[in-house]
């Protein structure tokens, strides 16, 4: 059409018009449906890492939580899994982009011209050179900055936990120093990436730029008749080519705008992959009611975590699991509650009272409950076996009140309350990691004594550093260095 205006000086054919008309079109409407498939790809990729990373909490809980700080996984459900998202149809579908975009472009053009091809041949390949220079150092920063934004936050949510202990010891001053020097360093690396992103941007309009200003002189002149090389150019031709050649580096650009997505999701599947991980088939298959049968085991953990040779475990079985600290006692609670991964989990329901018992911000009778709906009598006669029925009745709306809205709750009463949601439980077994630790002497022989009479009649697997009478337990169980071994009559058994 150009060429009609500008050469034949003749309006263009309206079989121009319409071709140039239904070109637009499709491309305004091809465009259009690519933008919904990738939101709608978006979404479902999205809600599957949610759902598996949702299904890896529930099959690990605290044994996964208490890996990481509370603001780590606010990180990985807010920020790296929708990194991981972006990542996957953005960056990684504009890299097909800019490889095939080019390669047709660049044969079309070596077709029409050769020497225009054969130059912009030359030059193409230093853009991505300089792209994986560049982006190397960027993805580089971004991990460090994903690494400070985390030590940051971590900090800030700390700190505001504890606000309590700095106003008892007045230390208000010296903590926001430590929270202005890290929140400096955080602005210190952030402007670090935005510096690499500016210069990474520049690099690519510098080299392009060059190299579509240099096919712009070579037309110009060979169609003023300065210089003739290659076949004749006509205004046709080199307009076609002048506007085909940005195509080449067009698609490269958009590619290192979306670099930093690439830097974002290595330091997101860093932080997050591992457990975005598929898990075992049949981990989180519904246990069974009962503990019926005796249980002959080894158990190997993923990545040697823990290990052993033969165990029994009978239905009814108090088994006292002795070590040092560190060597592995808890990791053998978890895996048998089947909230690590490993060959074998109990196949039955469990409940695991540890020495930390979590309190929900709610109601006494929504933290009795727990996903479940009890009488109120039944209630009250949960928390009359574990010696709280005074306590209770001290509260101003019983079973309603607020936890929150309560005096101070003893390390004790929380053990006792925790106790209570184990009764409520129903389930045969019990894991108990060290649920006196805390406690003073009199309160570890009162709860202690209290667990003994209330597990009767269930299995019961015990980790405890206090002294405990050696007639409560009728198997043992040693772990050291990680490795499980079951002891009878004072002698080791595998």
């Amino acid at each position: 059409m150009m060429h009609d205006w500008v050469v034949l000086a003749q309006q263009p054919d309206m079989s121009d018009w319409l071709g140039l008309t239904a070109a637009l079109l499709l491309a305004w409407l091809l465009q259009g449906d690519a933008y919904r498939r990738t939101l709608q790809a978006k979404s479902d990729l999205l809600s599957g890492l949610e759902k598996r990373f949702a299904e890896r909490l529930v099959a690990e809980q605290t044994s996964l939580v208490s890996t990481h700080s509370a603001y780590f996984w606010q990180s990985v459900w807010t920020r790296h899994i929708s990194a991981l998202v972006h990542w996957r149809y953005d960056y990684q579908v504009q890299q097909y982009v800019a490889v095939l975009t080019p390669f047709f472009a660049l044969l079309f053009i070596l077709v029409v011209n050769p020497v225009v091809g054969g130059s912009l041949l030359i030059t193409l390949p230093l853009i991505p050179l300089f792209m994986i220079l560049v982006g190397k150092g960027a993805a580089a920063l971004q991990r460090k900055h994903f690494v400070a934004l985390t030590r940051l936050g971590s900090l800030f949510v700390d700190r505001l936990t504890a606000l309590g202990l700095l106003a008892s010891f007045r230390t208000h001053q010296i903590e926001q120093k430590i929270l202005k020097q890290a929140s400096d360093d955080l602005n210190e690396r952030t402007m670090k990436v935005v510096g690499v992103a500016f210069l990474s941007n520049t690099v690519l309009d510098f080299f392009s730029t060059i190299a579509v200003a240099l096919i712009a002189v070579f037309i110009g002149f060979s169609l003023l008749g300065e210089f003739s090389l290659g076949p004749e150019l006509t205004l046709h031709s080199g307009l076609w080519l002048l506007l085909t050649a940005p195509l080449l580096f067009s698609e490269l650009k958009a590619l290192g705008q979306f670099y930093h997505q690439k830097a974002e999701a290595e330091a997101a599947r860093d932080a997050a992959g591992e457990w975005l991980a598929a898990l075992e088939a049949g981990q989180l298959n519904e246990p069974a009611n009962e503990l019926t049968e005796p249980q002959q085991f080894s158990l190997q953990l993923a990545d040697n975590l823990l290990a052993s040779q033969s165990l029994t475990l009978l239905p009814g079985d108090w088994v006292a699991i002795t070590g040092p600290s560190g060597s592995g006692k808890t990791l053998l609670l978890e895996a048998l509650a089947g909230q690590r991964t490993g060959n074998y989990r109990l196949p039955c329901r469990v409940a695991m009272l540890t020495q930390h018992p979590v309190l929900l911000p709610a109601t006494l009778r929504e933290n009795l409950n727990y996903q479940r709906t009890f009488t109120t009598a039944r209630l009250e006669q949960a928390l009359s076996e574990v010696e709280l029925k005074a306590w209770l009745d001290s509260l101003p709306a019983g079973l309603d009140t607020p936890l929150a809205e309560v005096p101070a709750i003893s390390g004790g009463q929380a053990q006792r309350l925790a106790l209570a949601r184990l009764l409520l439980s129903d389930a045969p077994v019990w894991l108990l990691d060290e649920p006196t630790a805390h406690l003073p002497e009199a309160q570890h022989h009162s709860l202690s004594k209290l667990i003994h009479t209330l597990g009767q009649g269930r299995t019961v697997l015990c980790v405890s550093h206090k002294a405990l009478p050696d007639d409560w337990f009728n198997r043992t169980w040693q772990v050291e260095n990680r490795r499980v071994q079951q002891t009878a009559g004072g002698e080791a058994v595998s």
